[in-house]
């Protein structure tokens, strides 16, 4: 999650498309126990754990490469919700839809500034200014739909904070209504869609804590980094902008980044006994309340992961190391089994 200064500012939600009746499972509510992993692929020939999380974050792009995985899941967990994760603000060479989109000469033209000059040069803004940019992103919601997704988990749909105060760090001068419109036209989408369970395809938030008022009453659920803002990275904590959302039957996902989670001196590894007993405090604590609470992240489904490896090496964020409150501190660990040689494996399916 790169580090950005909040701010308020007026959005208005704009009508688009029909609003349809959104379904969903029964178990898909706030307190539900999930596991996320984006990093590497799950690897289907080993063992997995937890196989009492009923909801799993999964990159989309693993799942077109190695669509076997979500039977896998659904044969372990039988009534398991996959959420599909993939990034919805840029567009970068190791996705499904590089080259059969963003590579042709007619769409070259809606792909901006680097997410990151020094760090993620290859990951560049979509102009989800343009009707046509929007209209390739709601390819990569429709692939999810058919790989057999439950819902998707859209990134980066904040690229407004890169363009404040005058700047243009997208190459798109984006403002926050122009997020609000995107993700607006996502979510249409996405609830005329049926998954292969007979429920609407459910589309959650991802950060945003400017926006989230505005799509709240739009959006399934909401999935959250460092909320708690114990890691002094934002102006301010923003949990609270989210409790919106459990007050409507809605999961927020939560996710703190302690760093003693990690093994010391090793970028990806597991640190077996969990965060120190300070940092599993501070990153468990949940309030007990909707209001007067230290965080106001009442009901949140709250798990910890590891950031940051050697020297903030970013290989090592989201992978399959997860602390699960609630068991107490030095327990709760579990490392889901994944095979990072698949990751870049021919896709069997390309948003189209």
């Amino acid at each position: 999650m790169k580090s950005a200064t909040l701010f308020s500012i007026p959005v208005v939600l704009h009508g688009i498309g029909v609003v349809a009746q959104v379904t969903k499972p029964a178990n898909f509510v706030p307190e539900v126990k999930w596991q996320i992993d984006i990093l590497n692929t799950l690897d289907t020939t080993k063992t997995l754990t937890p196989t009492d999380a009923l909801v799993w974050d999964l990159d989309l792009f693993h799942l077109a490469r190695h669509p076997e995985i979500i039977d896998f899941l659904r044969g372990k967990i039988p009534n398991v919700n996959i959420i599909c994760y993939f990034n919805a603000g840029l567009a970068q060479p190791s996705d499904c839809d590089w080259d059969s989109t963003w590579q042709k000469p007619e769409f070259k033209g809606l792909l901006g500034k680097p997410y990151d000059p020094e760090q993620f040069t290859e990951e560049l803004w979509v102009n989800i200014k343009n009707q046509t940019g929007i209209d390739l992103i709601k390819r990569r919601v429709r692939l999810a739909a058919d790989l057999g997704c439950d819902g998707v988990d859209p990134d980066n749909i904040d690229g407004y904070t890169n363009d404040m105060n005058g700047e243009n760090g997208t190459g798109w001068k984006t403002t926050p209504q122009d997020y609000v419109n995107f993700v607006t036209q996502l979510a249409t989408q996405a609830h005329t869609l049926k998954t292969k369970r007979g429920f609407s395809l459910l589309i959650g938030q991802k950060n945003a804590p400017e926006i989230a008022r505005n799509l709240t009453s739009v959006l399934d659920f909401a999935v959250l980094e460092d909320c708690k803002n114990l890691r002094n990275e934002a102006s301010r904590a923003f949990c609270a902008d989210f409790q919106g959302y459990i007050t409507a039957n809605k999961p927020v996902f939560s996710i703190e980044y302690p760093t003693s989670l990690r093994k010391q001196g090793a970028a990806q590894q597991c640190n077996t006994s969990g965060a120190n007993t300070a940092q599993y405090t501070n990153s468990c604590a949940v309030d007990s309340a909707p209001t007067g609470g230290k965080y106001s992240n009442y009901k949140f489904s709250e798990i910890l992961k590891i950031r940051d490896g050697p020297n903030d090496d970013p290989a090592a964020e989201l992978n399959g190391c997860t602390q699960y409150c609630g068991a107490g501190q030095g327990k709760g660990v579990v490392v889901t089994a994944v095979n990072e040689d698949l990751d870049g494996d021919v896709c069997k399916s390309v948003p189209k």
